[in-house]
This record gives structure tokens, C-alpha cells and sequence, in this order.
């Protein structure tokens, strides 16, 4: 649970959130993200205020401004590589639709799939992927809109040490070679240390940055 907890994030900065457990990490990540509506309190993106948006402008913004990544993936087992990267481009399309709005984003999603190294994975299901080659998939679905800001929520939590470096190197090159704006939570002060900036979170109210 938050508790007053105030936080900016700046055009091309990269953010690490810390903290306990419980401490409200995922919360705070939610809430800057749309996900979640706060109690009390503004959230700001560009200087317009979420919570006067409609629920519908909020869904919106969501897609189109924030990429976010998951400890556990949450890529949709029925769907191939390429299609799970794809589908943050067809939301809010009616079903007739949503192929051919995919198709602009099809060179570009399978541009992000090479840089990831997945070009030979692309008709491959999540069920056929390592962890890391998972977690890199939605990196890629994460981008496909070219989001404002990149939100992650442990996204090396779920890895070995050796592929979760990997993900971490992904997510430096897009921050330092694209600019890439990026609210990653962690636990681990390793890979905190490559943020320009570490947040601290305790009984939900930032205590330093």
C-alpha cells in the first residue's frame, strides 16, 4: 500500500524502484502506469492528470504511452512469437480489423525480434522458448507501440543469473542507445546500480532517491 509516496520520472531516465516486499513497489508501478487507479493523490503524464481521463482515454494512453514487462511473461500460449508481439497493435481494433491494423507494425515487430536475437523464433509458441527467449518476446511486445515509458516490474526476477544479465544488457542499450524512459522495480541492488537513478520504497512512501 502506498502512503503518500510521491515520484517523478523525467524524459530519458532510467528509475529503479526498491524495496521490501509489501513495501509497495508493484503498487506504485501500477498506479504510474494506468493499471490502477489511486485512493487519493494525482498521477501526471505530460502534465494532464489521469485520473480525470475517461475509462476509455485511459485504455488509450495505456497502449499507446506504456510498454510494460512482467516477471512471468504473460505471453498467450496460443498465439506464436510474432502474434503475442503483435497484439498490443490490434487492441481496440474491432476482430475484423485488428490483422490488418497489425500490418504497419509487422516490420518493425520483426526488426525487434532480430536486434533480441529471435529472428529464427518468430512461429515458435511460448511453450517452446527458454525463459530468457520469453522474456525478451515481451520485451519486443512491450516496444511494438514505441511507448513513452517502459514500465517493469522484476523482469530478471524469474531468470539464472546468466540470462537475466542478458535481459538487463537489453534493457541498457534501449535506455542508453534510444533513449528509452524506463520505471524498473528490482530487489537486487546489481541490477539497480545501472539506473541513473535508485528509488527507495518503505511502508509505502519514498524514503530516498
Amino acid at each position: 500500500m502506498l502512503r503518500g509516496a510521491s515520484l517523478k520520472v523525467y524524459a530519458g531516465e532510467f528509475v529503479a524502484l526498491m524495496g521490501a516486499s509489501g513495501s509497495g513497489k508493484s503498487t506504485l508501478l501500477h498506479v504510474a502506469g494506468a493499471l490502477d487507479r489511486p485512493d487519493s493523490g494525482r498521477v501526471l503524464f505530460r502534465g494532464e492528470s489521469l485520473s480525470d481521463m475517461s475509462r476509455w482515454s485511459r485504455h488509450r494512453l495505456r497502449n499507446r504511452s506504456f510498454g510494460f514487462v512482467f516477471q512471468f511473461y504473460h505471453l498467450l500460449p496460443e498465439l506464436n512469437v510474432l502474434e503475442n508481439v503483435l497484439l498490443p497493435a490490434m487492441i481496440g481494433a474491432p476482430c475484423w480489423m485488428a490483422l490488418i491494423r497489425a500490418r504497419p507494425r509487422k516490420a518493425q515487430a520483426m526488426a525487434l525480434l532480430a536486434a533480441f536475437g529471435l529472428q529464427g523464433r518468430l512461429k515458435h509458441r511460448p511453450a517452446q522458448l527458454s525463459g530468457g527467449e520469453r522474456q525478451r518476446v515481451a520485451i519486443a511486445r512491450a516496444l511494438i507501440n514505441q511507448p513513452a515509458l517502459l514500465l517493469a516490474d522484476e523482469p530478471t526476477g524469474n531468470l539464472d543469473s546468466k540470462t537475466g544479465r542478458s535481459i538487463l544488457d537489453v534493457l541498457i542499450a534501449l535506455h542508453k542507445e534510444q533513449g528509452q524512459s524506463i520505471l524498473l522495480v528490482t530487489h537486487d541492488p546489481h541490477v539497480a546500480q545501472h539506473a541513473d537513478r535508485i528509488v527507495t520504497l518503505e511502508d509505502g512512501r519514498v524514503c530516498e532517491s
